[in-house]
C-alpha cells in the first residue's frame, strides 16, 4: 500500500514538471579555422543562457522565445573532438544540452614571398616593441563581452578582391612563418574601410607589424581587426555602427602595397572572415 501511494505521489510530481520544447542544432563536425553557427528554437523564454566552448564559458542574452543564434569557431590549432555545452535555465531547473563536435584538419594553400631582409627579421632594437604589441592586441582580443552588438550579416569592409587568403602558410624569404590570421583585400590607398558590424573600439594603435590598426568589439567574443591603415578615424571606447567608416586603406607597417588586412575572432581565436561577410 505504501508502495503504491509513494509511485503515485512520483506520478504527480512528475506530472507537474513543466516540459520545455527546446531544439538546439549545432554542426557535428568543422574544419579547422572555420566559424559556426549553433541554431536554438523554443516556445519558451528561459531565464539565462550558458556556453561552454573550447575552455570559454559564457552567458548570452537571451532573445527567446522564437529562434536564436550563437556564433562560435574553431582556430587553426584546434584540430580534434571538442564538447559544446549549452545549459538553459528556467524558472526551477536548468536544462543542459551537449554536443561532440570534431574539428577535422583542412588543407591550406602555400604562399612564397619576397621581402626586403629587415621586414623579415626585424633588428634586436624593436624586439621589446613587438612584444609589447603582441600583447597589447591579444588582450583587446580576449575581451569576453556579454552583450550582443551585431547583427548576423557582417559587411565587406572594402569592395577590394582578396589578395592573400585567410589559412594560408607564408614562407618569407624561404623561411616558413605562421599561418595567415586573416584575409588581405585590395583596395587604393585611401579607399574608406567601413565597420563589418557594430562595435565598440577597444584598441587603436601604429604597430610595428601591423601598423595602423583598430579592433573592434562585437559583443559574446567576437571581433573584427582592420590593419595597415593609413589612418585611423575612431576614438577608443566608442560605439561605431554598421558601416561607419574606422580608416583608410594604406600600406603602414610591414606591407609591400597598400591593402587592408581583415581578421575575424571567436574567443580570442582566428577564423575566416570570409565565411561572414555578406558579399
Amino acid at each position: 500500500m505504501i508502495r503504491k501511494i509513494l509511485f503515485s505521489l512520483l506520478l504527480i510530481f512528475f506530472w507537474a514538471m513543466p516540459v520545455y520544447a527546446l531544439d538546439v542544432l549545432a554542426p557535428s563536425e568543422v574544419g579547422r579555422g572555420e566559424p559556426f553557427w549553433v541554431d536554438m528554437r523554443s516556445d519558451e523564454r528561459p531565464l539565462g543562457i550558458k556556453v561552454g566552448w573550447m575552455d570559454r564559458e559564457f552567458a548570452v542574452p537571451v532573445e527567446l522565445p522564437g529562434g536564436q543564434r550563437v556564433l562560435l569557431g574553431a582556430g587553426l590549432d584546434k584540430k580534434g573532438e571538442h564538447e559544446l555545452r549549452m545549459i538553459f535555465y528556467w524558472d526551477e531547473e536548468s536544462q543542459e544540452k551537449t554536443f561532440n563536435i570534431t574539428v577535422k584538419d583542412k588543407d591550406y594553400p602555400e604562399q612564397h614571398l619576397s621581402l626586403p631582409e629587415e621586414m623579415v627579421t626585424p633588428p634586436q632594437e624593436v624586439h621589446e616593441r613587438i612584444a609589447r604589441d603582441r600583447e597589447q592586441i591579444r588582450s583587446a582580443l580576449g575581451t569576453l563581452t556579454t552583450d550582443r552588438y551585431w547583427e548576423e550579416d557582417f559587411r565587406e569592409p572594402v569592395p577590394g578582391d582578396v589578395s592573400s587568403p585567410f589559412g594560408v602558410q607564408r614562407f618569407l624569404n624561404g623561411q616558413p612563418r605562421s599561418a595567415h590570421q586573416g584575409v588581405d583585400l585590395r583596395g587604393p590607398e585611401g579607399t574608406p574601410v567601413k565597420a563589418i558590424a557594430r562595435g565598440r573600439v577597444v584598441l587603436t594603435g601604429d604597430f610595428y607589424y601591423g601598423g595602423k590598426t583598430v579592433i573592434l568589439d562585437h559583443g559574446q567574443g567576437i571581433h573584427s581587426l582592420y590593419m595597415h591603415l593609413s589612418s585611423i578615424d575612431v576614438r577608443e571606447d566608442v560605439f561605431v555602427s554598421q558601416g561607419e567608416t574606422v580608416g583608410e586603406v594604406g600600406m603602414t607597417g610591414r606591407a609591400t602595397g597598400p591593402h587592408l588586412h581583415l581578421g575575424v575572432y571567436v574567443l580570442g581565436d582566428a577564423v575566416d572572415p570570409m565565411y561572414l561577410l555578406d558579399r
